[in-house]
Parts: structure tokens; sequence; C-alpha cells
């Protein structure tokens, strides 16, 4: 257990982030998870008010930190097993690169509470998290298969997290998509929030968080095209989104896409991830081309 008891101008390069996205980068001892229940206890305030998570901070903003307790909630799931290190591509001190396999969810959640790939690497993660998302950085759908990276201490999940926020790791996917896109590559520039029609589905949404996917065609059929794409951004379901929200879906998406036909879950893949490593700097890139069997 740990208090701070802090105060802090917001400077004008900083301007624009959201509270809890600057919390963290200010303090990246503790997750973006961390500081949102911090704020949503009341522990934070901007000039004098208490403030949202989602507040987006202005130059000259003063933020305020009061007393909050550092102490990690319980982790609420029994990760009391053993490894299985089936997809592990790459592993040190510091990080682990996995080769997710479709059908696999990230981290436990509702209906989801006896496995996940934090259920399986749980002993090489640590037990010091602050939520039940050890050394979780970014995350994969389910049936979305391919490349992820995670932190083994709650040190270099900040130091990650944080490098996603400034856009140095870099995440390639390659997707069927219906259709062929206008453009052999562009950039998908829309906002994109929770679909209020239906609350499993996210859509592009006026008010949205700012979200962006370039994209480049490699081949393309009569019905269907294969497309590479990259996120800039890293929204739920941000791809998928984007491609139907211009009429293409992911060949197979049970969530966004209204054709039927021969696969059950999205044909999406990530195929290459690359980033400095978080200790010594290298630059490290992973390659892993899809399954042949889905």
């Amino acid at each position: 257990m740990e208090s701070l008891e802090t105060g802090q101008r917001v400077e004008a390069h900083e301007a624009g982030q959201r509270l809890d996205r600057l919390l963290m980068i200010w303090n990246p001892r503790h997750s973006r998870t961390f500081w949102q229940r911090q704020i949503k206890d009341g522990r934070v305030a901007v000039n004098g008010q208490k403030a949202k998570a989602s507040y987006v901070v202005e130059a000259g903003d003063w933020v305020q930190i009061e007393a909050l307790s550092a102490e990690p909630a319980p982790v609420p799931w029994n990760a009391a097993r053993a490894v299985d290190e089936t997809g592990v591509i790459y592993r040190d001190d510091a990080i682990i690169v996995l080769n997710k396999p479709k059908g696999l969810v990230v981290h436990p959640s509702h209906g989801h509470e006896d496995d996940s790939v934090v259920h399986r690497l749980a002993p090489l993660l640590g037990t010091g998290g602050e939520d039940f998302r050890p050394g979780v950085v970014h995350r994969l759908d389910r049936d979305t298969t391919g490349l992820m990276v995670l932190a083994r201490t709650e040190e270099i999940r900040s130091r990650l997290s944080v490098m996603i926020q400034e856009r140095v790791v870099h995440r390639d996917y390659i997707a069927v998509i219906t259709g062929t896109l206008p453009e052999p590559a562009g950039v998908i520039d829309a906002p994109i929030g929770r679909d209020p029609a239906n609350r499993l589905r996210m859509a592009v949404a006026y008010g949205g968080r700012v979200a962006r996917t370039h994209y480049r065609t490699l081949a393309a059929w009569d019905k269907v095209s294969l497309v590479q794409l990259r996120l800039e951004t890293g929204r739920t379901h941000q791809i998928r989104v984007h491609l139907a929200s211009v009429g293409h879906p992911v060949v197979g998406d049970p969530l966004y896409s209204r054709a039927k036909g021969t696969f059950t879950s999205q044909l999406l893949h990530a195929v290459r991830l690359s980033f400095p490593h978080p200790v010594s700097g290298q630059p490290l890139c992973f390659t892993q081309m899809p399954p042949t069997v889905l």
C-alpha cells in the first residue's frame, strides 16, 4: 500500500489527451485501468473539480491527485494452473509474443472465466497485477488469429502501453473482405463509438473516438479481395467496423456482415508485429502467416 498526493499542470503539448491516458503517461508505474478506478472513486480533480476519465485536458489545467491508494485490487479468478505455451513464438524476461489461435479470448470475462490467454500464461505474467488482465497491453477479438505481445511485469506493461499510445508499436493485419475497395490503397478515417441500437456492436458514430485504419489491396477476385491493414489507432473492433462502414465487411464476420457464407467467424489475422524492445530498445519484428484451416 502507498499513498500519493500531488498536482501537476498540463503543458501545451499534452492538451487533447483523455485524463486517464495522461495520468498513465505521467505515472507509467500504474495502468490505465488503475487510473480509471482512481478517477471513478473521486481521487482525481481538475481545476478543483472532480472529473471523468474521458475528460479531454486543456493546456493550463491543474490536475490534483488526492491521497490515492495504490494497493492492487484482488484478482477475481483462479490463475493457479500449469503454463500452456502453445503458440508462444518468443519469450524473454520482459515480454511474450504469442500467435493466438481462433476461438480464444485474451483475458477472463463473463462467459470465459476458465480459459483465456491470461489463464494459459498466468504463471509467466506475474501476480502483482492491478486488475484481472495481467500482462495485457492490447487484445485481439476471440476469433481473430495472430500476433500479440504481453508484458511479464507491471513495469513492462506500463512501458508497452505508453509505446502503443505513442504509436511506436506497429500492428499489421490481413483480411479477406467482400468486394473490392474503390482505391487500391488509402485510409479509412472515421470515429468509432458504441452502437446505440446494439450495445454488443461498435459503429462509426459522430462524437466517437478518433480511429484511422490504413489499407492496401493485395489481390482481388470476383466477389472477394485480400487486403493488408495497419492500425493507426486501436479502437474496439476497429478494422471490422471500418470495413463494414464502407460496404466491404470482413468475410465471415458474424457481427458486422449480413452475408451468410461458409465461414462462421471473421477471416482476419494479425500478420506482423514490430516494436522496439521495452528494455533494450532493440528493434523487433515478428511475422506469422494465417492458419491453413479455419
